[in-house]
Parts: C-alpha cells; structure tokens; sequence
C-alpha cells in the first residue's frame, strides 16, 4: 500500500450524522465545540461559514467544508448575524421533519446544510490532524466536489438503512471520503504544508516515502533512502525535512511507533512479534525505543489504553499518566 493508503486505514474512520439544519431569512447557528473532525454539505442555497481565527467562507449549494481541527462552526445567513448555540435542547425544540429548523420560514429561499463527525481510532488519531489543514473548502464545480457529493448521498443512506454490514460500508466510505479530500489538497495547493501531504507532493520524496511503508521493519539509512529518490544524501535530507517537517530517520520511528500502538490494542500477536514487524531485533529494544517515544513500557501502554491497572499503581494515578501523555503528545 502506498503511505496514504497505509495512514487511513491505521485511522479506522467512521462517522456520525450530526443531522440537518433547513434556515431561512436571517439566522446564524453555531454548533457545539467538536474535537473531532467535521464535514459539511451545503445540500440547498449558500451562506457563510466562520470560525475562531479564520477568515468566513461563502458556501454555495453543493459546497463541502471539512473542518479537521477542534472547533465550535458558525454557519450564517450574512457576516454579523446573531448566533444561537445548537446544543441538545436547542435541537429538541427546533427540529421537524428531522431537520433543524432556523429563522423564519416565510422569509427567502431556504439554505440545507448535512453535518457529520469522522470518529478515528483515538491510538493514532492526531495522525489526521497532521495530514489536513484546518478547514478544506471544496467547492461544488471542482471534480472531487461531485464524487464527494455522491459519497456523502450514499453515507446518508447507508446511515438510516439497517442493511447487513452497514458499519464496515460506512467505515469504508468514509475512507474514500478522508482520500478524496486528502489527494485534492496535496494536488491543488501551490505551497504545501510540513507532513505527508507535502512529501508525496514531491515526486522524488514520494519514492522514498513509499519505501519506508513498504518494508518499515528495514533499518533505513540516510544513504538508501536518497538512493531511492535519486539524489545526493546531503539534498534529500534537506529536501525531506523542509518538506516532511521531520528527518528520515524521525518520521521512520514515527511510524513504526504508530504502527506499534495499533498492533498492541488492535491484534493478538505477542510482544517479540510486534518488535520484529517494525523492525526491532529484540523486545527489550523494541521497549526502549517505544518508551522513549511514548513515555511508558509497551505493556503498560496497551493496559492503560484498555483502562486496566499495572500492579501497584493506581486508577487515579493511571490517568493522570494518560493526561500527561496526551497533553504532550498535542503539545
């Protein structure tokens, strides 16, 4: 699999249908803080999208937006009308017909937006945050903006369907859908951003890049690396942290520690087969390396991620160890 493919499917994406909002005349509805990624589709009408530190967006009927940071979305009919918060009880007094119903209806044509969650594996999670920028515009008249149209006609569906298997198919289009977004944004911005994203832009990096997923477990040098991408060591080096945000040999143990986090909670293999998988020759090696990375040993890692206690610690003490972590490892 090529590195993009390789990232979404540690993901493990699926969805949840925040529901539909129908507004008219004036309005403004800000939703709730979401850590987890959002997508919109302007299904009906346009209006303008704002959030904290950011420039408002117009979206246009067929229009995506896919906000991969944490935020609280405002969505108005213009700059500078009033906002209610759409928490819970808001939605229960304001819904009919299963839409969210803003503003007066005798005034105007009505703007539809469909909202959803991309709900990650929270083991790899903050590796999306890495790939996407904060917010995606997409508008309607691009190509991918049709196909992800489609995909997002067919979420809905499958979504209210009690058919076999709904949840594999949902996880597998919202895979699609993270792809799409994600090749456009490599393909379409001039400049790219530090990560993945930025390295497969390159041609050349591109190589190097899928080497490294291709046989994670092979202790990588500078030297066979910029081999493969064809360029002297001292360049690709450069190239490749300007580019990528990390050296080679970084972004290498990165993912072999990605890896390693999902085999811990996600299969059965035992520890000395997980270490060989991702390169290490023994599992004290392997232990070492993951908890300088990670901030604790492997066993503990999966036990605490399972909400289990090590002997001798505590539960309190246990998540304030998983506070700690994440605080740093978003730091």
């Amino acid at each position: 699999m090529d590195p993009l493919t390789d990232i979404i499917a540690l993901l493990r994406p699926k969805t949840l249908l925040l529901g539909n909002l129908a507004a008219t005349g004036e309005w403004g509805i800000r939703s709730p803080y979401q850590t987890d990624p959002t997508f919109y589709l302007v299904t009906e009408g346009e209006c303008w999208f704002q959030a904290e530190n950011a420039d408002a967006v117009r979206l246009c009927a067929g229009d995506y937006l896919l906000a991969a940071q944490p935020c609280s979305a405002c969505f108005v009919s213009h700059i500078g009308a009033k906002l209610v918060l759409s928490d819970a009880e808001f939605k229960e007094r304001n819904t009919i017909d299963n839409e969210v119903r803003v503003g007066s209806r005798t005034e105007g044509p009505t703007t539809r937006i469909l909202g959803g969650l991309i709900i990650c594996d929270p083991v790899n999670a903050d590796l999306l945050f890495g790939l996407l920028p904060r917010f995606t515009h997409i508008r309607a008249a691009e190509d991918v903006g049709e196909r992800l149209a489609g995909l997002m006609r067919i979420i809905v569906d499958e979504t209210h369907a009690a058919r076999p298997a709904r949840d594999m198919v949902l996880s597998r289009l919202i895979e699609v859908m993270l792809i799409e977004t994600l090749r456009r944004d490599g393909a379409q911005r001039a400049s790219q951003p530090q990560g993945l994203l930025g390295g497969l832009a390159d041609p050349q990096l591109a190589k190097a890049l899928t080497h490294i997923h291709s046989n994670v477990g092979r202790a990588w040098t500078i030297a066979e690396l910029a081999k493969t991408a064809g360029m002297s060591r001292s360049r690709f080096a450069r190239r490749f942290v300007d580019a990528v945000g990390a050296a080679p040999v970084e972004y290498l143990l990165a993912w072999r520690m990605a890896l390693a986090k999902d085999a811990l909670l996600h299969s059965q293999k035992p520890l000395s087969q997980i270490a060989a998988d991702v390169g290490y020759q023994s599992p004290s090696a392997f232990s070492t390396a993951f908890s300088g990375k990670v901030g604790c040993a492997p066993t503990q890692y999966a036990a605490r991620s399972r909400g289990e206690t090590m002997p001798g610690e505590t539960r309190a003490g246990m998540q304030s160890n998983l506070r700690m972590r994440s605080a740093q490892s978003t730091g």
